[in-house]
Parts: structure tokens; C-alpha cells; sequence
């Protein structure tokens, strides 16, 4: 989850001011009196849903009017979302206890939404291409759940509906010729992934360094698969040479015919 850690930390300390509001300390507010889940407390108090905040905001400031508290609340659920935590999907039960990795399963955030909307670009400008959307689809995959991401990979299901379709659709109906481009994008993720793990530094050098091994994977992978494609063509050709150079079966040699001669 560093990665996504990174990120959100990152657009709250550039797109958000964190400081205490009457609003903010309503939505908190189960949480202030009994310390309810802790740091984790938006997963547990209530007051961090949809419904939730809303009620406690309008709660806390009933002289304002329906605009400017739904202003209010616009402002402090934002203020929520675009940190590491986020907001819950689902309330949980104090009793439950889950794995930190469980409950960012359990948490949206800013970050994750803009993985979502590039994937979603992604699918966009291949739409036709069903290998794309595999590699696509399938690396998408792999980092939503080595960062506990729960929105883009749901967006790449609808690349892999999609691939789906258009190899059915076609021709060939081969499911086996997502196998490659499906190998593709899991090595690109995984290799991402493991290097930026390793790589020291902040949200801006692990971003370089993404981009960065993504392109040569791209390269690499593509360089291989023409080094290979050449050498399967050079050894069919050496093949090829060694049937047609066989030399046939020679016959015995003609033996003199007597003629009764003596």
C-alpha cells in the first residue's frame, strides 16, 4: 500500500487543507467520544458514509441553507477522500477483526479513483484491440491487489469483457491469443511493482521510475518476441534446406548381363 500511500499523501498535502472544522468534528463525532477503531475509526463511527456525513453535517449547522451545506459537506468529505484512509464502502462491526489489508480493501480514495480514470483512458483508446486490453487489463489487476485497489481493477474487468467479446466475435475465436499479451501485463506490473518497492524516494521518483520500466519493459518484451519469431523463421528455414538436400535412395549397381558367350 505505499504506493497508494504516497499518492494520496501527495494530493492532500497539494489539493486540501487538513485543519478542524465544526462540520469535520460532527462527522468525528462517535469517534471523540468513545475512540472507536482507532486510526481506522471512518470504518467503524458512522459518520463517514454518504448518508453519514450528510446527517452529521446538517445536524451541526442547521441555520445554513441547503446550498451552503451541501457545500460544507462537499468540502469535508473531500478533505476525507483524498487521504491515505479515504472514506468506507461498508461499515464494519468494531467486533471484526480483519488484516490492515482488508480495510483498505474497504476504503476509496482520490488515488485509487485516478487509477480508475486512467484505466479507463487506457481502455478507451484501445476499445478495438483486444490484446491491449488484456496486457492492459491484467496489469491493472496485478497492482489493485498488491496495493489493496479496489476501483481499477473493477474498470479492468470491463477491458476483459470487452477482449472477450471482440475474440469471440472474430474470426479465429482462439482464446489462447490472450495468453501472451495477458503474460505481458503481469510481467509489467510485477516488474514495476517489485522496482519501485526497492527504489528509495518519494511519490514524483517512484512515478519517473514507473513510466520509466514500463517502456522498457514494452521494449524488451517486444524486442524478445521479434528475436524469437526470427529464430523459429531461421530454424523452419534450416529445416527446410536439410529435407530438400537429402539425397534419395540409390539403387544397386547393374550387374553385367551374361550373354552365354564363353
Amino acid at each position: 500500500m505505499e504506493n497508494n500511500s504516497e499518492f494520496s499523501n501527495w494530493l492532500a498535502d497539494h489539493l486540501s487543507n487538513q485543519y478542524a472544522t465544526i462540520a469535520s468534528k460532527a462527522m468525528d463525532a462517535e469517534y471523540l467520544r468513545t475512540h472507536i477503531g482507532g486510526s481506522w475509526h471512518r470504518l467503524y463511527d458512522g459518520g463517514h458514509t454518504l448518508a453519514g456525513s450528510w446527517k452529521a453535517v446538517s445536524t451541526a449547522l442547521p441555520d445554513l441553507g441547503a446550498l451552503e451545506q451541501l457545500g460544507t459537506w462537499a468540502n469535508e468529505y473531500w478533505k476525507d477522500l483524498i487521504t491515505a484512509r479515504g472514506m468506507p464502502i461498508i461499515i464494519l462491526d468494531h467486533a471484526d477483526q480483519v488484516s490492515e489489508y482488508f480495510k483498505h480493501l474497504d476504503c476509496v480514495n482520490v488515488a485509487q479513483l485516478v487509477g480508475g480514470d486512467v484505466c479507463g483512458v487506457s481502455i478507451y483508446c484501445n476499445w478495438n484491440d483486444p490484446a491491449k486490453l488484456v496486457a492492459s487489463a491484467t496489469a491493472t489487476q496485478c497492482s489493485g491487489i498488491v496495493y489493496a485497489n479496489v476501483v481499477a481493477p473493477l474498470v479492468g474487468l470491463i477491458a476483459l469483457g470487452r477482449a472477450y467479446f471482440l475474440v469471440r466475435k472474430s474470426e479465429h475465436d482462439d482464446l489462447q491469443d490472450l495468453i501472451e499479451p495477458a503474460l505481458k501485463g503481469l510481467a509489467r506490473s510485477g516488474a514495476t511493482v517489485l522496482l519501485i518497492t526497492v527504489i528509495p524516494g518519494g511519490f514524483l521518483v517512484h512515478l519517473s521510475s514507473g513510466i520509466v520500466i514500463s517502456l522498457a519493459h514494452g521494449y524488451v518484451w517486444d524486442k524478445g518476441r521479434e528475436s524469437k519469431e526470427a529464430i523459429l523463421t531461421m530454424m523452419k528455414d534450416c529445416l527446410a534446406n536439410l529435407q530438400s538436400g537429402v539425397p534419395g535412395p540409390r539403387g544397386l549397381p547393374l550387374l553385367p548381363q551374361n550373354d552365354g558367350a564363353t
